[in-house]
């Protein structure tokens, strides 16, 4: 049997065990920053309901804010210390993105959670959340 008859029964092989990509950008291994987002996204599932509200457009503005993000950070994990403690998994998480996002430049005020509002929380989390994937990708800080 010749070397090229080989590789043709190889590359046939290799393409019968390969995942077919239907026109989906090959999937890599997660990011780190994606793991933490998606094990806080489960744990609120765990302890809240799906929202049914949608965020106004300030709420979402405020959210967007680069200058924000930092601020806005502490505000979402000042409601998971008073709320779920210190220790819990959801702090430890937040926790992980302070020291890639901005240092706070503007003056203005924070997103505002309303007290004991775990629907509340969760909504502006999952927007934040979003908004702070799209930060670190643009930043190339996604997979580091």
């Amino acid at each position: 049997m010749s070397s090229l008859s080989i590789l043709h029964l190889l590359l046939l092989l290799l393409a019968l065990h390969a995942p077919q990509a239907k026109g989906l950008p090959v999937t890599t291994s997660r990011s780190r920053y994606s793991v933490l987002m998606k094990e806080i996204m489960n744990d609120l599932e765990k302890i809240t309901t799906t929202p049914t509200d949608s965020l106004s457009s300030d709420e979402k503005n405020f959210l967007t804010k680069e200058s924000l993000l930092q601020k806005n950070l502490k505000v979402f994990m000042t409601f998971a210390t008073d709320t779920f403690g210190n220790d819990s998994k959801i702090m430890k998480n937040l926790k992980e993105f302070q020291p890639v996002l901005p240092t706070a430049t503007s003056t203005e005020n924070p997103i505002f959670i309303e007290k004991n509002k775990l629907g509340d929380f969760r909504m502006k989390l999952e927007e934040y959340l979003a908004i702070i994937r799209n930060y670190l990708k643009s930043k190339n800080l996604w997979f580091p």
